[in-house]
């Protein structure tokens, strides 16, 4: 058998071990014993700080599950308005501006609707990983039906992350995993988005918005990998209440960052995908970049990449 063979052959039964486990496991099974789920009535405004981030959206004079508010999301706000108005008048707009009226301007502003994807308790996790690859999403909302009142109830939420740890705690069958990515082709190598130190934020901004991405590598004239910028940063700049001056240079913007930053963490084509899913999931990040031995960008790796590469 050629080794192209025996390499399709570990996938195919890769895959077919890792569906039966997630087929096995209902998305009831990944609630903690004591958790806190916070809900936000659509008719909230959002405040001046954009501090209302991966919540669910409740909509009150229905009773029904509405959608959730994410990092994206916040991002099309503040490029919107930075395009179109003066920061303090901008400011002054959010500040009047309801969750429910923010879903429609959402909607107006990229012809998509916000995150309105949700699936019941006790559907498999294998349901919930084909929906969240399926769309460009990270999370969905956990929605059940109350038994006296049937209405709706959320009851959590659960992500691509919550999916992935899951299942590198639980395969067994570690060797299916020790194949590397360039083998499997697990990633994106071509047409990465990249800034430099001098890069100004609000052009990476558009690039988060336009390509619907949570990081760009920050990259030297060698192309050497020397940093990140993620759409954190941004929101830490919410937090500082700076976003009216969003044409300073990244170098500026990631000093604002808390003294335990992780840093950049990196992995290389030649790595296995178990030590990839083992990194991602101790170091609970979305995604990894992938660097050459000199540090050069090659590509990323990411949880959707991962889920798609070894589910059916």
């Amino acid at each position: 058998m050629s080794q192209d063979m025996m390499v399709e052959d570990g996938l195919a039964t890769l895959r077919q071990k890792v569906t039966q486990l997630l087929q096995q496991h209902t998305a009831y099974d990944m609630l903690p014993v004591s958790f806190r789920l916070v809900v936000f009535d659509a008719t909230l405004q959002i405040p001046s700080g954009l501090a209302l981030l991966l919540q669910n959206v409740w909509d009150s004079e229905n009773n029904a599950y509405v959608g959730m508010l994410t990092v994206t999301d916040i991002l099309v706000l503040v490029r919107h308005y930075y395009d179109q108005y003066a920061y303090a008048e901008a400011m002054s707009e959010i500040s009047n501006l309801g969750l429910d009226a923010f879903k429609d301007l959402y909607r107006k502003i990229t012809e998509r609707s916000c995150n309105t994807l949700a699936l019941h308790p006790l559907k498999s996790l294998y349901d919930a990983a084909r929906m969240l690859i399926g769309t460009d999403y990270h999370s969905l909302a956990l929605v059940d039906t109350d038994t006296h009142s049937a209405q709706d109830s959320v009851v959590s939420v659960l992500s691509l992350y919550s999916i992935l740890r899951f299942v590198s705690m639980n395969f067994k069958e570690k060797r299916l995993l020790r194949e590397p990515l360039a083998d499997r082709q697990i990633g994106t190598y071509e047409e990465i988005a990249t800034a430099t130190m001098d890069t100004r934020v609000i052009e990476v901004i558009h690039v988060f918005v336009d390509k619907n991405i949570s990081v760009v590598p920050i990259v030297d004239e060698q192309g050497k990998v020397v940093n990140v910028f993620e759409d954190k940063d941004v929101m830490i700049m919410a937090r500082d209440d700076a976003l009216g001056n969003l044409d300073i240079p990244v170098c500026e913007a990631i000093q604002r960052r808390p003294d335990d930053f992780a840093g950049v963490l990196t992995c290389r084509i030649t790595d296995t995908l178990l030590s990839v899913m083992d990194l991602l999931r101790t170091s609970q990040l979305h995604r990894l970049i992938v660097v050459d031995e000199e540090e050069h960008l090659v590509g990323i790796v990411s949880l959707s990449d991962i889920l798609r590469a070894i589910m059916l």
